[in-house]
């Protein structure tokens, strides 16, 4: 996650709200249903699902209507602990609480809820629609992750959910409708909320194909054009106010709204950006909390009501961000009862379905301290050479210290569990663009703490290197080879790695001012994806190769 400080604005006085309304919210949905449209060009309505939970109350107050947005989700297939905080029971206690306390309010999600966990790897997704199904939320997008078990694990989800996916960007390969219109997608919705009709679509990066297993079954159209076709659809059907569930980066969505007029709100972000107020452009406010389970925002919009001409022009808004840990803490939140039953039954079933058998290994597996943080392991080389043709990189670095349990697994079956148990940090992948001079200077910070046995040891794909562990801390590192041809200084490599040491982790500050190729929210679980590669391959057989030497 990253924190983003946005303009200085001057905070509008706090929306009222009363508590009549607020617990009409507890109640249960009214009868409104949203109209919603999966064309690609006009706003025909088509459709039947809708939301769950809707604007609460009848009608105009005062020429004036206060709607409630709770944002966002992007909690990439993980459930959290039900013994600590940071878990989705909390937190969808606290926007359900958000939600009764409004005369009007909606959830909504903006996409990456699927996938990218060992959760996700074992349930296929179905456990994160499940659970919003069960939860407060009415709205979501697809964003990249969504894809990563495939188009036809998407459309499942999709066809399961009680809640409605929109998107303007990412349709059918053949471009005619919304992908997953069939099973009950669409491009947009709209629905009458407190007098005003709300209308939501959503994006995803436009580089979902490059990133994820599309597959071919999905064009993900350029936002722009996207947005300035979808805002006049959402016109034409009598939007008032167009909410924008952005799965886009932060940078990418406000240039989007800088050209595209008639976007009133933009919720979540691709990158993960937190701010403290929501950034302006265009008369477009764009509100980021991060993503999993830090913050909820809660955006509350006073839209104007005319009775004649035109309404949905937001006159002022207040915004805040919740701290669900700190609330937990304080005792300020109960958790969400339907959603921590759910939450506890996939914690019993995730630890039963760790047992199963995916795959096997010819040789032993050593994952032993004294190898990983000393000298080349195999499982090292192996997970290494994982990681550098994720992100289709030309070299990779693996820390000896992100691979735990130290054991010499002798060989025979493996199962999900014991993949868990040596990869059990949720890091991602990676992928870097980085000089030979900062290649070599991450080696020699690799081996400089050896006698120590510090986890910032490099296993490593795509090149060797001798070092010799007695030499002055700096200059222990003899020879450094990528492929068969020694580091060039001034030429430039692509490194693939983990987001920990992509941040500066286990002090590897040369690759923090790195250009970063593949984000980590475009990356990979490090445990799903060695799953996924036994799985895949069925046996593997590591060996040692000689890519680390002593001298």
């Amino acid at each position: 996650m990253s924190e983003r400080n946005g303009p200085e604005i001057e905070r509008r006085r706090l929306l009222t709200r009363v508590g009549v309304a607020g617990t009409a919210a507890l109640a249960g949905c009214s009868n409104e249903e949203p109209a919603t449209s999966d064309a690609r060009t006009d706003g025909e309505p088509s459709g039947e699902k809708g939301t769950k939970r809707n604007g609460n109350g009848d009608g105009p107050e005062n020429e004036r209507t206060t709607l409630r947005l709770l944002h966002d989700t992007h909690i990439h297939g993980r459930l959290g602990n039900s013994g600590e905080p940071h878990n989705v029971a909390n937190y969808f206690g606290l926007i359900e609480e958000l939600y009764a306390a409004a005369d009007h309010a909606v959830a909504v999600g903006n996409g990456d809820d699927l996938h990218m966990s060992v959760e996700s790897s074992v349930f296929d997704g179905n456990h994160v629609t499940t659970i919003l199904n069960e939860s407060p939320v009415s709205y979501n997008t697809i964003g990249n992750h969504e894809f990563d078990n495939g188009p036809e694990s998407l459309r499942e989800n999709i066809a399961a959910s009680e809640f409605t996916w929109v998107s303007a960007n990412v349709l059918e390969s053949d471009a005619e409708a919304v992908f997953g219109s069939d099973e009950g997608a669409v491009r947009y919705a709209t629905e009458e909320i407190g007098g005003v009709r709300v209308g939501f679509t959503g994006f995803a990066p436009e580089n979902t194909p490059d990133v994820t297993s599309v597959d071919g079954a999905a064009e993900v159209l350029e936002p722009v054009g996207a947005a300035e076709a979808v805002v006049a659809d959402l016109e034409a059907d009598g939007a008032d106010v167009i909410v924008v569930l952005s799965h886009l980066a932060s940078s990418v969505a406000e240039e989007l709204v800088a050209a595209v007029d008639g976007i009133d709100v933009v919720v979540g972000d691709h990158t993960a950006s937190v701010v403290d107020e929501p950034v302006e452009v265009n008369e477009t406010l764009l509100s980021y909390v991060g993503d999993e389970f830090d913050y909820v925002g809660q955006l509350d919009l006073e839209i104007a009501i005319e009775s004649e001409g035109e309404s949905g022009a937001i006159e002022e808004y207040a915004f805040e961000r919740h701290d669900l840990a700190a609330l937990v803490d304080d005792s300020a939140v109960d958790p969400h009862e339907g959603v921590r039953e759910l939450l506890v039954d996939y914690e019993a079933r995730l630890d039963e379905e760790l047992g199963e058998v995916i795959g096997e290994t010819t040789v032993d597996l050593d994952v032993r301290a004294e190898t990983v943080r000393r000298e080349e392991s195999n499982f090292g080389t192996w997970l290494a050479d994982v990681i550098r043709d994720d992100v289709d990189a030309d070299v990779a670095i693996q820390n000896g210290g992100g691979i735990r349990s130290d054991r010499l697994y002798e060989a025979g079956e493996l199962s999900r569990g014991t993949v868990v148990d040596i990869l059990p940090f949720p890091n991602r992948t990676v992928k870097l663009e980085v000089s030979g001079e900062t290649l070599e200077g991450a080696i020699e910070h690799g081996v400089s703490a050896v006698a120590d046995g510090h986890g910032r040891f490099p296993q490593v794909s795509g090149l060797s290197f001798a070092y010799d562990p007695d030499a002055e801390a700096g200059r222990r590192v003899e020879e450094l080879r990528v492929g068969e041809n020694s580091v060039d200084s001034d030429a430039t490599y692509e490194l693939g790695t983990n987001d920990f040491l992509a941040g500066g982790g286990d002090g590897y500050d040369e690759l923090e001012e790195s250009a970063v190729l593949v984000p980590p929210d475009e990356g990979t679980v490090l445990s799903a994806l060695a799953m996924a590669t036994i799985e895949t391959n069925g046996t593997i057989s590591p060996i040692i190769e000689g890519r680390i030497e002593t001298v």
